[in-house]
């Protein structure tokens, strides 16, 4: 079983020009590389987070009670 197993990876590797071992294992690579970018990209997000929040001037709060605009 063994011979006709290599025999028809061989077969597949001519027509396909790849073997179905070889597809799986760039299709894992391609989601490992997804996964890493997707990591990557939430840090520079929460840095970027970060950052705005730290720039944006103060709220201005009011200070005592507050009164509706129609009864100032």
């Amino acid at each position: 079983m063994g011979l006709l197993a290599t025999l028809v990876d061989g077969l597949r590797r001519r027509l396909l020009g790849v073997s179905p071992a070889e597809i799986a294992y760039t299709i894992e690579d391609v989601r490992r590389e997804l996964r890493a970018t997707r990591a990557e990209l939430k840090d520079e997000l929460a840095a970027l987070r970060r950052e705005v929040e730290a720039r944006r001037p103060a709220r201005d709060e009011a200070r005592g009670p507050e009164l509706p605009v129609a009864e100032a």
